[in-house]
């Protein structure tokens, strides 16, 4: 007959959990999902997988669960989980993302603040496609069909209102949520996600901005308890040990990251990567191409800089002496591609309508926007990076969908 029954709780705050120590007709009523509150002698544990245990004094279930709880004790695939939304992020290494973004926002408030940047709030319903790709959701009141007065949609980009804010206050960031409805179907788009964008005022060159992205990674790269957790909460050490060298190649670079420009980059691709879909100047690099330059040419972070304007939205300054190429970048990392793009803005009123002109832009409703040339114009830029892909990255996860709470994609918006 057993003298003692063990039981392992966890309230949220760590990946580890704690054994508590307990009369086995005291366990009688506990299951897999029970919500417990338990007092007790916390005491050095006699086993050897935990330090410390508690004997528990005093048991109170304050919420059954019954036998058909979805969450047991195995292995569950993360397609199962997104099918219980309610439950998912009660699984260990689901509860240790959660935890890692709360971990990367405080960061990030922290190295804006330092460097002297406001935090603004921008709107998420907006009149202004800023990337123009169209692929946009549109807002109506449903018994008010012109209720904004004319068409609204949901916000893909805060870019357009931060450089209202950085006239006002020269550095400015923000962290919102951004929709795009795209109809792909793959580990690395959402409908719903959240966007870390920067503008800064006054800048003398690409690299004013470049520079504040490279800090911005290092600043928010996981460190101590939260980098414990994460590591903890990946049960394959293959994938332990690719997480952990991700983050010493972004911690143990002492110099700064390349930066190459896109025609350099087309060049390289053609000499060494001649497996890949051949590449012509002009043509955007795809995914396999980002790859391969920061994990096989840089084996690190790398600035892909100056692509060909047609490539790029109509807000982007031309680079210094041409008019082919855009002052613009992404940020590559191995294994993952692009992290964060970025350019320097417009600055000058003629040439902006005439770039507007020449997508067929109608400026009428965007004089709000480019008023900003017309009176006080000064030299900015900025940038935007998706936060979920750096979280996926960051903690070694495989699908965007696995990085964010509840996900919405095409088809798909469970709760």
């Amino acid at each position: 007959m057993k003298r003692v029954a063990f039981a392992d709780v966890s309230d949220g705050t760590s990946e580890r959990s704690l054994m508590v120590v307990m009369k086995p007709d005291e366990s009688r009523d506990l299951s897999t999902g029970a919500c417990v509150e338990i007092s007790g002698l916390l005491k050095p544990s006699q086993g050897a997988k935990q330090d410390l245990e508690l004997e528990a004094q005093k048991i109170k279930t304050l919420g059954a669960a019954s036998a058909d709880y979805p969450l047991q004790k195995k292995y569950h695939t993360p397609e199962f989980l997104r099918s219980i939304p309610q439950f998912r992020w009660k699984s260990t290494r689901n509860s240790s993302v959660l935890r890692y973004r709360s971990y990367a926002h405080e960061q990030l408030s922290k190295y804006f603040s330092e460097n002297l940047f406001t935090h603004v709030q921008s709107p998420v319903i907006t009149s202004s496609d800023c990337e123009g790709a169209g692929e946009v959701f549109q807002v109506r009141a449903q018994d008010s069909p012109d209720f904004f007065g004319k068409p609204a949609y949901l916000t893909v980009s805060s870019q357009l209102h931060l450089e209202v804010y950085a006239a006002a206050l020269s550095r400015v960031w923000n962290m919102t949520p951004a929709f795009r409805a795209e109809e792909s179907d793959t580990n690395r788009h959402l409908s719903e996600f959240w966007m870390v964008e920067a503008e800064l005022a006054f800048t003398k060159s690409l690299h004013d901005v470049t520079s504040v992205a490279e800090a911005m990674i290092r600043g928010i790269l996981p460190r101590g308890l939260i980098a414990t957790d994460i590591i903890a909460s990946i049960r394959d050490p293959e994938r332990q040990e690719m997480v952990q060298k991700r983050w010493e190649m972004i911690e143990n670079s002492d110099h700064e990251w390349p930066r190459i420009t896109y025609t350099e980059a087309v060049e390289t691709l053609q000499r060494e990567a001649t497996h890949l879909r051949k590449l012509e100047w002009g043509d955007d690099l795809g995914s396999e191409h980002e790859k391969y330059l920061a994990g096989n040419v840089f084996r690190g972070p790398v600035f892909i800089t100056d692509y060909p304007v047609d490539l790029k939205p109509f807000y982007m300054k031309r680079s210094v002496g041409t008019e082919k190429t855009a002052a613009c970048f992404d940020l590559l990392v191995p294994e993952f591609g692009e992290l964060i793009g970025g350019s320097l803005r417009e600055d000058d009123y003629d040439v902006l309508m005439a770039n507007m002109e020449k997508l067929g832009m109608d400026a009428t409703d965007m004089g709000w926007y480019t008023d900003l040339r017309k009176y006080g114009s000064f030299p900015h830029g900025g940038y935007g990076m998706g936060f979920e892909r750096w979280v996926c990255y960051a903690c070694g996860v495989d699908n965007i969908r696995d990085a964010i709470g509840f996900p919405r994609w095409a088809g798909s918006c469970s709760c």
